[in-house]
């Protein structure tokens, strides 16, 4: 979900899914690597990197 960042550099970007889990609703809203908000504040992500390259700095986390 969040990979449609690299889509649009520069524009706000808000998203609106459900939970795969409980069908609760998520709203995300983010430009480039900052989320500007995200409910509920419980959300969590999956990103599909290796270990390796995350605890070496390859990959930008962003700022929440």
């Amino acid at each position: 979900m969040l990979a449609v960042r690299w889509l649009f550099p520069g524009s706000e970007i808000r998203i609106e899914a459900q939970c795969l889990d409980c069908g609760q609703p998520i709203h995300v809203r983010m430009r480039d690597e900052d989320i500007l908000e995200i409910n509920p504040t419980t959300t969590v992500g999956h990103m599909n990197i290796p270990l390796a390259k995350a605890l070496t700095g390859e990959v930008s986390w962003g700022k929440a």
